[in-house]
């Protein structure tokens, strides 16, 4: 049957990156380096919601420490391409630890809202890049062009399968012990991660090619800005469903719930990159991207329009299986649309696109929820996924070369 070659065929392509020696530790090294990443939204929202009672305010703490992860994002991946890996993860990981420490303290003793965004900017600012690293060691690990494109499919699915179950984890520890507890918990794993990644021989063994493209780095190529202001708006559409999601559960009586919706969404999207990297997809990939925002958009709809938490949760898994095919299509056209030798910079840069658009998104969520319902803010999602697909299609033809 056609269907069963495509999952053998799929299967085979995603065998034959597990086998490769090199790559086994640093792949399990990522997914406890990634699986952070997808505690902080809920556990950091759900701290200072507790401490100060606001949505609203609490999304702006997310947002700082998101803003901060972006910049972060950018100024590590520049610095592993010119001095490796180990050298900055190994700094950086404990100085994260540390800061998330601060802020948990800060809470604790009902320090003012600024102070509890200043620690959550720190903290975020020194997040160990570990889903970059990965990527980049995939670019030497893997020659082939067609296997390579699964191998960016694997780095996201990696980190959905980290980061599906830490929504639910997280509520699970802020339920039964305390949201504080998450965020401690988040930090001790992804500081731990990091340095394992950081010891591997590959991550030892890894190099970026020398490179002058200016103070703007990748962001000199107009590929490369498309790809941001795409990705800018998908993370900001992402960012107003992380608060509205949660927002629904408070309005049925436990906040802590949106994990479970925030866990179908992360489901749905490891659903879709599993797919997605196993087998070549028609059309152009610009056209793909375009396609799949509106999906996207087609997904927060159907979260508007939902009034019962089966209906929420089956939204939230549809807008899910949307996610790892959007950020597939754009670290593939990387390879066209940036600089050469800007390989973790440039990733790092369509990450602080994402990262910087659900900082903004937690703020205006928070904003819109507060002031209305969770259903203003659903739509308010779906119409800036439009506004990217839009975005993306009439600079299309930027993606396909890197100047």
């Amino acid at each position: 049957m056609p269907g069963r070659g495509h999952v053998r065929s799929g299967a085979q392509r995603y065998r034959a990156l597990l086998s490769l020696p090199a790559a086994r530790v640093p792949l399990v090294a990522s997914v406890a380096g990634s699986m952070p990443i997808g505690m902080y939204g809920l556990a950091i929202l759900l701290l200072v919601r507790d401490a100060h009672g606001s949505f609203a305010v609490a999304g702006r703490v997310v947002g700082a420490f998101g803003v901060a992860n972006a910049l972060g994002a950018v100024a590590q991946g520049r610095l592993m391409d010119r001095f490796g890996q180990p050298a900055v993860l190994r700094r950086v990981a404990p100085v994260h630890a540390a800061l998330l420490v601060a802020l948990v303290l800060a809470a604790d003793r009902d320090a003012p809202s600024w102070v509890l965004a200043v620690c959550a900017f720190g903290a975020g600012a020194f997040l160990p890049q570990v889903p970059a690293a990965m990527r980049s060691l995939w670019t030497a690990l893997v020659d082939d062009e067609d296997l390579r494109h699964t191998a960016y499919a694997l780095v996201t699915i990696v980190f959905e399968v980290s980061v599906v179950t830490a929504p639910v984890l997280t509520a699970a520890i802020a339920a039964v012990v305390s949201p504080a507890a998450a965020v401690l918990t988040a930090a001790a794993v992804g500081a731990s991660g990091a340095l394992v990644f950081a010891a591997t021989a590959a991550s030892r063994r890894w190099h970026g090619a020398p490179h002058e493209v200016g103070p703007l780095g990748p962001l000199h190529a107009r590929g490369v800005r498309t790809l941001f202001l795409v990705l800018l708006a998908f993370g900001t559409a992402v960012g107003v469903l992380q608060v509205a999601l949660p927002a629904f559960a408070a309005g049925r009586g436990s906040a802590e719930a949106g994990g479970f919706y925030l866990a179908a969404i992360s489901a749905g999207s490891l659903v879709g990159g599993l797919v997605y990297g196993s087998r070549r997809w028609p059309g152009r990939p610009p056209l793909r991207l375009a396609v799949l925002l509106l999906a996207l958009g087609t997904g927060c709809l159907l979260v508007a329009a939902a009034t019962v938490p089966v209906a929420v949760l089956a939204a939230a898994l549809a807008v899910g299986l949307t996610l790892a095919p959007t950020t597939v299509v754009c670290s593939s056209l990387l390879d066209t649309a940036a600089p050469a030798g800007t390989v973790t910079e440039a990733f790092a840069v369509t990450v602080m696109a994402i990262v910087v658009g659900t900082a903004i998104g937690n703020a205006i969520g928070g904003a819109i929820v507060d002031a209305a319902t969770y259903r203003s803010a659903a739509l308010a999602a779906a119409g800036i996924a439009a506004l990217g697909a839009v975005s993306g299609w009439t600079r299309r033809r930027t993606l396909l070369r890197s100047l």
